[in-house]
């Protein structure tokens, strides 16, 4: 059976300025996003977006 390891990383918002080149070096390192879900939102608008990756585990 495939084992997992699991990381969450933190892009603010509205510009997720990096969120692709972090996300790019993290799949290089094996990691893979799973999926984003909106975090920390409040009434002026979204402010961060969390990014959950998995690898598996050799």
């Amino acid at each position: 059976m495939k084992k997992f390891e699991y990381k969450t990383e933190s892009f603010n918002t509205p510009a997720c300025t990096g969120m692709q080149s972090k996300l790019n070096k993290l799949g290089k390192e094996g990691w893979e996003l799973v999926s984003v879900c909106p975090t920390n939102s409040y009434e002026s608008g979204l402010a961060e977006i969390t990014a959950f990756l998995k690898r598996e585990i050799e």
